[in-house]
Parts: C-alpha cells; sequence; structure tokens
C-alpha cells in the first residue's frame, strides 16, 4: 500500500505528525516496551487517547500488574495505553453545599494535601442550574483545576514525575470520572485528561446554545436551499482535449429545486455525561410573544427516534430534532418562542427538565460554492506560507471574483495551472481539501461537515476525463494514469495499467468535484481540481558537506566560494557529466539556503571569466555570524545549501551544502595593568569620593572618578589575544558600562526598596515603585558614564538618599562596571573579555557620628547642652570636622539652617521599657538653631514642669543634618540624672 504522501505545489514540504508516548520515573521506558499497546497500528498517548474517545466514556480499568490502562469509549470501542506497574491511585471526594463545592484527595481512605473548595455562581431557573461537572477537572503543575480556576488540593510531590489516576467521586461515593496524569515522552512535561462517565450522574438542567439572535432571544435557524440544478451538457459527448461541459439545467418542465432541512435544536447538558439512555422523553412547549398584533400559537414537536448526543465542536450536546410547519410561523410582528422539556429517570423516580426559552429563524441559503485550500501569492513583506480558500475551476466566478465565462466547463482547468502536485509513488487526499461555502444574506459562510450531513448533501468526486499529453506527443486520456476507483474516494493515487510507473510523471489528470442533494441526487454546483504527477518529492541527492575553512570573528565578512572544484565532485556523486547535469538541472535560489539552517547570503556567478572557476559565492557579514555565536545549539557552525531542481520534475532534488566554523577572539584584563594603590581586597573594586576639603566649596558636580585613571597610563591594556588571526582585535577600542547585573538587585532602606535599571550601559536608574507584574516604574538617573570613561554621580533623590544610606566604612551603595572591549574599525563586533568587571563603592560625603555620656542634671532652671556634646561630624575620610584651615563646613554645606532638630518627635524612657514620646505637662525641651555652626550645632534646653527625679533617664533627639550631597538623619541620646546627686 502506498503511504500518503503530498507535496503541494508552491507549498514546500509539509510536516508529518507522529504519535507521541511518555516517560516517567524508573524504569517507565522498560514498562512501556514491555506492553503491547498498539490500536490499528498506533501507539495512543494520553491526549491521543481523549481524542478518539472524547471526555464521556463508558469505563476506566486499569491493570497494576500488566501497566495497562484500557478505556472503554460511548460507541463500546475499547482503547489501551501503556502505563509505569502500580501507579499511585487516588480518590478525588466531592461534597456540595449550596453553591459551594469541596474537593478532597484522598488515598487508601485518608485525606492526602490541602482541601481544594470551589465556588459556583449562584444563577436563576430557567437557566442550568450550576452544580459540580467532572468534566471541568484538569491537573496542572500538580494541583488540581475546576473549570480552568487552581484549587488548593495537590498531588503529592512524590507523584510529580510519575503518573497517577484519580477516581472523582460524588457525595454518595458513586465513581463519576477518572483524571489520568502522566509525562509526555518528547516534553516531560505533566499531562492530564479526564474522562466523565456516562449514566453516572442524571440530568440536571439543559441550556439552549444559540445559532443566531432575534431580538435578543437565542434562535435556532430554520433552512431553506433554492438552487437551478446543473446536469452534463451531452451525455455522449466523446473525450476531448477541452472535457467535460455541465450547464445549468434550462428546460421547460424544470421549475428549480428546494431542500428543507431537518430543523436542529441544541442544548448544553449538565452533567455532560448524560447519554440518550437516560432521557425517556422529549417535548417542545411554545408560545408566541405578541409586539403588535395577536396570531396563533406555534407548536413544535421534539424527535426523540432522530434526536442524539452528538459531539459538537469539542462539546458534548443534546442535539434535538425539532418538527414544524415552517408555513404557519409567524411575521415579523410576532416571535414565537419554546422550551425544551426532557423526562429524565433519577434512581427509580423520573424527574421533568425544562430548559429556557429560545425562537427560530428563517434562513435562507444561496450561492453554493467549492473551494480548495492553496497557499496565497504572498504580498510584498507578507510571510508566505499564508494560506487562502480559492473557488474550484468551472464555478459560476472566477478567482478573481469575476463572472465566470467559463462556468461548467472543465476546460478552464485544463488550461490553467495545475492546483497540486503529487509524487508519483504516493497519494493525495483531496478530502482534507475541499471545503463548500455558501451564503446566509450577503455573509459568506463556510460549510461544516456537521452542516452538510443537516443539509442533506455530500461531496462527491470523481475522475473527470480529457485528451492531454507531453509536448511531441499523441494525446492520451489522462485518467489512464490514475486509479478512478480512488478517485471516487476523493483520492488521487497515479498508475499506469494498475501498477505504479515512471509513465505517470508529468500526466495531469482532473478530479471533478460535486455538490450533491443526497435525496435527488442532483448537483447544485460543480468544479474541477487539476493536479500533476511529478517524480518531485522523493528523497533528495545530498552532497557531502564542503569544509570551506574558518571564519576568524572581526570585522570583515566571511566568504566562502563554490568553485569548479567542488562542483566535478557533486557531477561524481550524482553520475553525470558537466553538460548532462545542468541540462537537467536548475538552480533554485528560492530552494535554497533556508532560513532556519542557513546564515548570510549566497549569490550565483553569471558573469565570465569568473563562471569557469567560481559558480556561487557565500558572505556572511560579522552581524549574521554573530547570531550562531549567540545560539549553543549551533556549535559555531554556519551553513549554506544551493539546491538544484530537475528541469522536467523526474529527477530528486540535488542539495549541495557549505560549512563553515566560527573561532571568536578572547582577551583578559589581567591586574598587572592596574594602578596598584587605586585598588581595593585583591583588585575587586575601586573607591569613589569627592575631593579632600579646600578653601572653595565643593560642588556637587565634582562627585565624579575616571575610570581610566585607575589603569597604569590611564590605559587599559588587554592581553592574551590571538592578533595574528583576529587582525581586528589588534588595538581594540575601551570603554566603560553599567553591568547588568546591578538590574538583578535590589537596596532596601527602611522600608523603602530600591530597584535598579541599566540604560544602553551608560546609565544607572533606580525606582521606588517598581511593579514586577508590569515591569514599570518611575525610574531616575543614579549615575552615568560617559564615552571618556567618567563616571558621574547623578544630582537626583533618590541617588542622595542611596549615596547616604551608610557611611565609608559600612556598606556604601555600590555599583558594577563592565570594561567592553571592541574591534576599532567596527565598534558594534565586540571582543569577549575575562577579569573585565569590577566594582565601584562611592563614599558617603559627611557622617553623623553619635557620642556617649552626653547629661544634664534634672530640675535646673533652663538646663542646657549643645548637641556638638550629643553628636559630631565627620567626612569621608574619617576626619572630624574643622572650622578653619580649611572649613568644613562651608565646604560640604553645612550651615547653621541644615542642623534641624525635630522636637515633636523627642522620646523617653522616663517610665520604664520602651520609649514614648514626651508629655509636655511633665517636661519641656526646646531646640534653639546656632548662630555660628563652627562654634555650635544648637542648643537643647530641659525643664522638668512637675515631679522631682529619683533615677536617671533618657532622652531620644532626632535629628537631621542637611549638605550638599543631601541629608542624613539618627537620634542621639542625652541622659537626665535625678534632681539630688
Amino acid at each position: 500500500m502506498k503511504k500518503k504522501f503530498i507535496r503541494v505545489m508552491f507549498f514546500g514540504a509539509l510536516a508529518l505528525a507522529t504519535g507521541a508516548s511518555f516517560v516517567g520515573c524508573k524504569d517507565y521506558d522498560d514498562d512501556i516496551d514491555a506492553v503491547n499497546a498498539r490500536v490499528d497500528g498506533l501507539e495512543k498517548s494520553l491526549s491521543e487517547l481523549q481524542k478518539e474517545v472524547g471526555g464521556c466514556v463508558k469505563s476506566v480499568v486499569y491493570n497494576p500488574i500488566t501497566g495497562v490502562l484500557t478505556v472503554t469509549g460511548g460507541n463500546n470501542e475499547s482503547f489501551t495505553l501503556p502505563m509505569p506497574k502500580d501507579v499511585p491511585e487516588y480518590t478525588l471526594d466531592v461534597k456540595t453545599e449550596g453553591n459551594v463545592v469541596t474537593i478532597t484527595l484522598m488515598q487508601d481512605g485518608k485525606a492526602v494535601g490541602k482541601v481544594g473548595t470551589i465556588t459556583l455562581p449562584k444563577v436563576e431557573t430557567p437557566d442550568i442550574p450550576e452544580s459540580f461537572d467532572p468534566s471541568k477537572l484538569t491537573v496542572k503543575d500538580g494541583y488540581i483545576y475546576y473549570d480552568g480556576t487552581k484549587t488548593e488540593a495537590a498531588l503529592p510531590a512524590a507523584s510529580a514525575c510519575s503518573c497517577s489516576i484519580m477516581a472523582i467521586t460524588n457525595e454518595s461515593g458513586d465513581i463519576i470520572g477518572y483524571t489520568i496524569s502522566a509525562p509526555d515522552k518528547t516534553t516531560g512535561e505533566m499531562t492530564s485528561a479526564t474522562f466523565s462517565i456516562i449514566d453516572a450522574l442524571p440530568l440536571k438542567g439543559l441550556v439552549f446554545r444559540p445559532e443566531c439572535y432575534v431580538s435578543g432571544i437565542p434562535a435556532t435557524n430554520v433552512y431553506s436551499i433554492d438552487y437551478n440544478r446543473w446536469v452534463l451538457a451531452d451525455s455522449k459527448a466523446e473525450v476531448s482535449e477541452t472535457g467535460e461541459v455541465y450547464k445549468e439545467d434550462d428546460s421547460e418542465k424544470y421549475e428549480g429545486s428546494e431542500i428543507l432541512p431537518q430543523v436542529w435544536a441544541y442544548y448544553h447538558m449538565n452533567p455532560s455525561s448524560v447519554s440518550m439512555d437516560q432521557i425517556e422523553t422529549l417535548a417542545f412547549t411554545s408560545d408566541d410573544k405578541v409586539n403588535y398584533t395577536r396570531a396563533s400559537v406555534i407548536v413544535p414537536t421534539a424527535d426523540k427516534a432522530k434526536s442524539l448526543v452528538a459531539e459538537v465542536d469539542g462539546q458534548r450536546l443534546l442535539k434535538v430534532a425539532m418538527t414544524l410547519d415552517r408555513d404557519k410561523m409567524p411575521e415579523k410582528q410576532l416571535i414565537p418562542v419554546f422550551a425544551l422539556q426532557a423526562q429524565a429517570k433519577v434512581s427509580e423516580e423520573k424527574t421533568i427538565v425544562t430548559s429556557g426559552y429560545a425562537t427560530v429563524h428563517k434562513s435562507e441559503l444561496t450561492d453554493f460554492v467549492l473551494k480548495t485550500t492553496k497557499v496565497k501569492t504572498p504580498a510584498e513583506g507578507e510571510t508566505p506560507a499564508v494560506y487562502e480558500d480559492v473557488v474550484l475551476y468551472g464555478q459560476d466566478i472566477t478567482r478573481a471574483g469575476a463572472k465566470n465565462d467559463n462556468a461548467g466547463k472543465a476546460a478552464e482547468a485544463i488550461t490553467e495551472l495545475a492546483d497540486y502536485t503529487v509524487n508519483y509513488k504516493a497519494t493525495f487526499d483531496l478530502t482534507n481539501v475541499i471545503k463548500v461555502y455558501y451564503k446566509e444574506g450577503s455573509e459568506e459562510v463556510l460549510l461544516t461537515e456537521e452542516k452538510l450531513n443537516d443539509f442533506g448533501l455530500k461531496v462527491v468526486y470523481e475522475a473527470s476525463n480529457y485528451l492531454g499529453g507531453k509536448a511531441n506527443e499523441d494525446k492520451t486520456p489522462q485518467n489512464t494514469f490514475i486509479n478512478t476507483t480512488e478517485a471516487a474516494k476523493g483520492i488521487v493515487d497515479p498508475e499506469f495499467e494498475g501498477k505504479e510507473s515512471d509513465n505517470t510523471i508529468g500526466r495531469k489528470p482532473l478530479i471533478r468535484v460535486s455538490l450533491i442533494n443526497t435525496a435527488n441526487n442532483e448537483v447544485l454546483t460543480v468544479g474541477w481540481v487539476k493536479t500533476e504527477i511529478e517524480r518531485g518529492d522523493v528523497k533528495p541527492i545530498e552532497i557531502t558537506a564542503f569544509d570551506k575553512g574558518t571564519y576568524y570573528y572581526g570585522c570583515e565578512d566571511f566568504t566562502g566560494k563554490l568553485d569548479y572544484l567542488d562542483m566535478n565532485k557533486v557531477y561524481d556523486q550524482v553520475k553525470m557529466s558537466k553538460e548532462e547535469f545542468h541540462k537537467a538541472y536548475t538552480y533554485d535560489k528560492s530552494a535554497s539556503m533556508d532560513k532556519d539552517v542557513c546564515t548570510g547570503v549566497v549569490e550565483e556567478t553569471t558573469t565570465a571569466p569568473v563562471t569557469a572557476t567560481n559558480l556561487f559565492e557565500w558572505t556572511v557579514t560579522p552581524a549574521e555570524a554573530k547570531t550562531i555565536i549567540d545560539d549553543d545549539k549551533k556549535a559555531n557552525e554556519m551553513k549554506a545549501i544551493v539546491v538544484y531542481k530537475s528541469n522536467d520534475g523526474t529527477r530528486a532534488d540535488v542539495v549541495i551544502t557549505m560549512t563553515a566554523k566560527i573561532a571568536v577572539a578572547s582577551g583578559t584584563i589581567k591586574n598587572d595593568c592596574k594602578r596598584e594603590s587605586y585598588w581595593f581586597e585583591n583588585y575587586t573594586y575601586v573607591k569613589a569620593d569627592v575631593s579632600q576639603p579646600k578653601a572653595d566649596a565643593v560642588k556637587y558636580a565634582d562627585f565624579k572618578i575616571n575610570l581610566f585613571n585607575m589603569f597604569k597610563d590611564n590605559k587599559v591594556v588587554v592581553s592574551d589575544v590571538d592578533v595574528k588571526n583576529f587582525t581586528s582585535f589588534k588595538d581594540p577600542a575601551i570603554k566603560f558600562i553599567f553591568s547588568e547585573k546591578n538590574a538583578d538587585k535590589t537596596v532596601k532602606i527602611g522600608k523603602v526598596i530600591y530597584t535598579f535599571q541599566v540604560v544602553g550601559g551608560t546609565k544607572l536608574q533606580a525606582c521606588t515603585d517598581y511593579d514586577a507584574e508590569k515591569g514599570t516604574g518611575t525610574f531616575s538617573d543614579v549615575a552615568t558614564i560617559d564615552g571618556n570613561g567618567v563616571l558621574t554621580y547623578a544630582e537626583t533623590g533618590i541617588a542622595k538618599a542611596l549615596l547616604n544610606k551608610s557611611a565609608y566604612n559600612e556598606d556604601p551603595f555600590t555599583a558594577k562596571v563592565e570594561i567592553v572591549a571592541s574591534a576599532e574599525d567596527c565598534p558594534t563586533t565586540l571582543l569577549p573579555l575575562t577579569g573585565n568587571t569590577f566594582d565601584v563603592k562611592f563614599l558617603r560625603p559627611i557622617n553623623i557620628v553619635a557620642l556617649s555620656n552626653a547629661t544634664l542634671q534634672d530640675a535646673k532652671e533652663n538646663a542646657k547642652i549643645d548637641l556638638n556634646k550629643m553628636f559630631k561630624l565627620t567626612d569621608w575620610r574619617g576626619k572630624d570636622f574643622l572650622a578653619k584651615d580649611p572649613n568644613y563646613y562651608s565646604y560640604y554645606g553645612v550651615t547653621v539652617d541644615n542642623v534641624v532638630v525635630d522636637a515633636d518627635q523627642i522620646t523617653t524612657n522616663m517610665d520604664g521599657g520602651e520609649a514614648k514620646p514626651v508629655d509636655p505637662e511633665l517636661l519641656s525641651i526646646s531646640y534653639i538653631k546656632s548662630t555660628d555652626i563652627t562654634k555650635s550645632l544648637g542648643t537643647i534646653t530641659y525643664n522638668n514642669n512637675k515631679q522631682a527625679v529619683s533615677k536617671e533617664f533618657k532622652l531620644f533627639i532626632p535629628v537631621t543634618v542637611k549638605y550638599t550631597f543631601g541629608e542624613q538623619s539618627t537620634v542621639v541620646e542625652l541622659t537626665i540624672t535625678p534632681t539630688h546627686p
């Protein structure tokens, strides 16, 4: 038997899907190999199994000894799935109270893990009553989900890498479904499938599934189809070069045709596992809702014998056959409504379930047309693999949308290019690419397979004979070259005299496609598909790859040439002379240089005398080579592919591959090029600070550091570069950037968290309002690096806060800097380096240093103490502030107004225990700022308003010092000694 294999013209190769299996924990593969789990030659995976049987089945049986899972579908068909032996089995216990559902995972009668809850929406009659539906359960990442919502119930961690089987039970302990989990063999990811047991739960509700809406009311369509049939123009016509001719029936006795399809009403069932065996009777109730006038009531009836439970768009629905008198349907002023009543059996009792009301809608269908799926000719900038449905040849309209003068004539297909090409050793199933469209009003609608059957229509295929042939040959009936019996099934099966033959290659058989009314075999519309048989997609001839050497990554393009010596090897491998090869083959540029595997551009050499030596030139830019370097899977290897195609389609493609390795230079920044005295802790960081105090005040803009100064002779030396091969990096250009690793950290000051980002390598920024979910925040500059290597600290609020977070000798704010080396002639081509990162620690210019033993005795009138008894100021070197030679206060911008005491926030421990705010009725404390900052930091005045003090206690005084580079705050202590020493 031939395998089904097709190459659609202009499609390129189609991907073939293969069955999947599973892999779990230890010995899992061995277990699977030991089980014969093949059904009709296909090994079923979990996802394939559910696709095959759907979500509702009759039984699920697992044999722990053999490791075989057997699932019996609704049609009594059984499927088996290989599973590991002794898979852990669980029970999912489901209980409901009101609209709250509790799910508990049980194993051996005991609860496992957390209990999950589901709150179902409360709905009003006549909508479907909400209740637990096992088909909505899934397992993902080890957790149990209901209707897409994650619950707290989870499989034990030990089951995360293995399969599991979970029975779902209701409040009565009845098994109502199963959830099976297993890892996918290809991806290793856990997959799950839930099967609801048919008939396990009674029918609880019905909800109408509308096809459309009438005045806002859900409705089902009452279709009618009027058409003029097509007939063969001359049933006795001989086979000709122009082929068959059909025409619309224009005889006097023929007055047109009509189809009145069965009316169907669709209903969602709760639960979806209900079968027709549980429904004893079906009936419609109906009424007319009057808008302006009164009319008779329409009375539809339900035909239970025709009704069924069907899978529609992946959902299990009740499909009810409706009978009504179309002629008595009310006019536009009246809206007929109906509701379905189903008598269902619950245990030994019978109950009536009623749906909500719906209405009917008259719909006339016209303009049926046959189309086939093709690759659309791409517009400029459009992806080539765009598919479109185009009308078949010989239809009422052309593919351009105009009226077709060749309607009903096979001649149009005969003269046009083939729609599809078929390998002479394979077959092509047309039924996969033929579609039917119709018009409902002005809208064109695709006719689904289900509607096709509902309308009483079918698509019929037949070989359409005509005389054709190769050039300089006698014309031959083209049906001679295909199996006409298979053609009647929609399958193009090339053969000559009943067997596979080279003689079929190049033939162009037609298949007539007709849309037929099954009631009377009349043709609603007819068209033709043209195919071409070719040797085509046989296995290409892969020429041994030509190694084009090594590309030393740098500024220059890589070039590789496919020369006449290489082509001589090609001729030898295909067993042809040069003349024979180029007569039989032509270079196919469109098929060459597959972008998924190739890099660069290949150009054919067409000018003499170069063509005598080099036939193709392969060029790769540094940027293109960089994509290969960055892709770990490519292993630094580039490829170029040149494809030659057969001129007559009778030979396999010849595929010529060129390869080249990419060598990447590297360099090292060694410590011996660094100024030893500027580096700390084994050359891992440098310090950034302001100048030591002098007469002129420091400016904020002076907080900068030239990073080149950290290196001997102000030059960064890159060592260990192979400049012989990598000439682009003989004298690399050097620059400094902020490392992206800065964005990996956060800094916390008090309750505030600072998040960082690096912009273009030249800006380090931070924000305090970062939204991790959105990835956004209001960022401000912290520091910048210019092209000359000068790092400048930014004058922003966030930068100041980070700078003042701690003293120079504690945990100063730190940024990571990276040295980047690039080719001097092409700055975007970078040289990989080691030893090229280091830290810059920004030293806070001044510090508040708390002093101990500051005291005042209680009950002295207006007892005073200077703040300089409680703290002192030092600079980034640890030096105490001086008043002159130079004046540290004026240098750093500390003035009498910049020392602030928040008297309202002073606390005390005079009651013992934790500090509390000062009670102003008991104590009076005030602050008077200094008049000369060089002599005083300000004065605290203390008064006791009440009782004598027997024990010493402390005052905790918040102090803030502002200066050029921000501000610092601390709390200093003042001890109050007893009234009577």
